[in-house]
């Protein structure tokens, strides 16, 4: 049974400080930039496993945190039940399938995401190679909308997110 998904950087993490920290100190913040962020099954035993330091309060590894009774904090916990998590996981399979037969069939369409203004192009070093021109009426962005948690779980569930 899955536990969630997660991921953080593994980037060397570079702290800046404006006072003179200990070592501790120092340590201390560089583990917080790799709590792990993503999804976890909503079960109090189960974000338990994942951090056994965890009583209450937020979790310094996993994205949750319990109240102090014991109970999920779902204010501070990015999780999903066990059924919302299947339907991800079937959605996730269906897409990496349908993108798989897209490749093999030779579409390779041009369509970078646009959030709220935001593209990758705007960072892109490969613009020349790309040619990616929202002027050209072949190439659109993939507008990416602001939806709840709720929505995109129930769109994933009739097969319709678009």
């Amino acid at each position: 049974m899955p536990a969630g998904i997660f991921y953080f950087s593994l980037l060397e993490q570079m702290v800046k400080a404006e006072k003179k920290m200990s070592e501790e100190e120092i340590e201390e913040l560089i583990r917080k930039n790799f709590k792990m962020k993503g999804l976890i099954i909503a079960d109090v035993k189960i974000i338990k496993m994942n951090d056994n330091t965890l009583k209450t309060g937020s979790s310094k590894l996993v994205p949750a945190a319990l109240t102090a009774s014991g109970a999920i904090n779902e204010k501070w916990t990015n999780g999903v039940t066990q059924e919302e998590f299947k339907i991800l996981q079937d959605y996730i399979y269906k897409t990496i399938k349908d993108i798989g037969k897209e490749i093999l069939s030779g579409k390779i369409d041009l369509k970078p995401y646009n959030k709220k203004g935001n593209t990758p192009c705007t960072y892109c070093k490969y613009h020349a190679i790309c040619g990616f021109n929202s002027k050209q009426n072949d190439n659109c962005y993939n507008y990416i909308d602001q939806k709840t948690k709720d929505e995109i779980l129930m769109k994933m569930s009739t097969g319709d997110v678009s």
